[in-house]
């Protein structure tokens, strides 16, 4: 069973050179770490990624706060799938 929690993970990324180059002459004018500069601007990705694909939402059913386990994944599939 996999409960998700509100937990700081590390990843890695790679980006293009000049895509860098534009959040660190951001993180420099805002002064602020490139992490912070990061997740400011994932967050507003996600949101406005979010604002867009309303229509698009999961049905309720699959909205819960209910554990994720190996059998509600396979059911959403089977769904998916058709």
């Amino acid at each position: 069973m996999l409960i998700c929690e509100n937990i700081n993970m590390r990843t890695t990324l790679d980006l293009p050179d000049e895509l860098v180059t534009e959040i660190k002459i951001l993180a420099a004018q805002e002064r602020a770490s490139l992490k912070e500069i990061m997740s400011d601007l994932l967050r507003s990705g996600l949101r406005a990624r979010s604002t867009q694909s309303r229509g698009n939402t999961l049905p309720r059913s699959y909205r819960s706060n209910l554990p994720i386990t190996s059998s509600w994944v396979s059911q959403i599939r089977q769904e998916v799938r058709g």
